[in-house]
């Protein structure tokens, strides 16, 4: 098993479990994880599994707060059950002041948090410069729900990750390997049932949610109501699939919150709002923009459940979390490639598995 180390709520470490049953440590590629830990009732260990503690796997370079605790009792033994957040999670406590406007994501995702930050004690990383560009529009709820949003459209990841010697975390927005390509430097081989690294196969197909156009209805009534038709490719007949877009929601004129770096007599910080008022170019940008994120949300089904074994290729020295993988199917004539979305490690007296996710199914031939 790894090692797993305790830190207290300031975030000094305090000791290191002992007797544990399982542990099972989730880690996503675009949202954050959670975390399971069931152990043998001990002094140290009841001492050390309290919430607000952080729990850090040493085989990973995340940490996870302690939110819930349980002590169960049985005829042969009794056993805490602990549950917890990986870090990122603490970025729903920080609401999104006001509408932000993206256009370069990686900066739109280091610029909502640190606008909204307000003590939280996550520090910043350093932009990368990835490219990856939107037309979209933020508007208030969360710090993670705008994160989740802007990852989701994107193709970028983002993670919260510790520092075991200092305690410090840092938000960290980053992209991962395309390894599909065969033949190229970051290619390191495919999942397939004919290597032996795929097992439980389920392969499914359909079209009963899709949708290719877009009809988008903004700001307004009746004839003025704004309206703007995306489609997915030059599609009719019987092929053209419509899809109502209620875009209500985004305005015309948008508030802007600027922080006045004063606070009240409870220590809130003070914000002054200003108006932002768009063109009809930027007004449509946006309305299209939203017609083409719902229809990312209604494409023609391809997807496929495995198991993927670690014997070839061995996730965190071969492929990471958000590398796009290949995939090869022989027996079905499929060839695709999918990204690595989510992995659990699962540490178990028996010895670790590692459970891999793929989504974003493509088919490449």
């Amino acid at each position: 098993m790894s090692d797993f180390y305790i830190y207290n709520n300031v975030k000094e470490r305090i000791g290191i479990i002992q007797n544990d049953e399982s542990v099972q440590w989730l880690e996503n590629y675009q949202s954050p994880g959670e975390v399971k830990v069931v152990v043998r009732v001990t002094e140290d260990n009841l001492a050390l599994l309290v919430d607000g503690n952080r729990i850090y796997n040493t085989d990973s370079n995340t940490a996870a707060r302690i939110s819930y605790v349980s002590i169960v009792e049985a005829e042969s033994e009794h056993s805490i059950i602990a549950r917890a957040d990986l870090t990122a999670e603490l970025l729903s406590d920080r609401v999104v002041m006001a509408t932000e406007n993206v256009t370069n994501v990686e900066a739109a995702m280091y610029a909502i948090y640190a606008k909204n930050r307000r003590g939280l004690p996550i520090e910043m990383g350093t932009a990368q410069g990835y490219t990856e560009r939107l037309d979209m529009e933020i508007t208030w709820n969360t710090v993670l729900d705008a994160l989740n949003a802007l990852a989701a459209s994107s193709g970028l990841g983002y993670v919260v990750g510790f520092d075991p010697e200092t305690g410090i975390e840092t938000l960290k927005v980053y992209k991962g390997i395309d390894r599909s390509v065969e033949g190229s430097d970051n290619y390191v081989g495919y999942f397939g049932t004919d290597v032996g690294n795929i097992s439980n196969l389920e392969i499914t197909t359909g079209t009963t949610d899709l949708k290719n156009v877009a009809v988008v209805a903004g700001e307004g009534e009746g004839s003025a109501r704004t309206v703007r038709i995306v489609s997915l490719g030059n599609v009719s007949g019987e092929n053209r699939r419509e899809l109502y877009v209620d875009a209500r929601d985004v305005q015309r004129e948008a508030q802007i919150a600027v922080d006045t770096g004063q606070v009240d007599e409870k220590g809130n910080p003070i914000y002054e709002y200003q108006t932002k008022v768009y063109t009809d170019a930027e007004y449509n940008a946006l309305l299209d923009a939203r017609g083409y994120e719902k229809l990312a949300e209604h494409l023609s089904s391809f997807g496929v459940t495995c198991d993927i074994e670690q014997s070839n290729l061995e996730y965190g020295v071969d492929y990471h979390l958000g590398d796009r993988m290949p995939v090869k199917l022989t027996d079905y004539g499929i060839t695709a490639s999918a990204v690595v979305s989510s992995v659990n490690r699962i540490y178990e007296s028996s010895g670790t598995r590692v459970v891999v996710t793929l989504s974003d199914f493509k088919l490449t031939e």
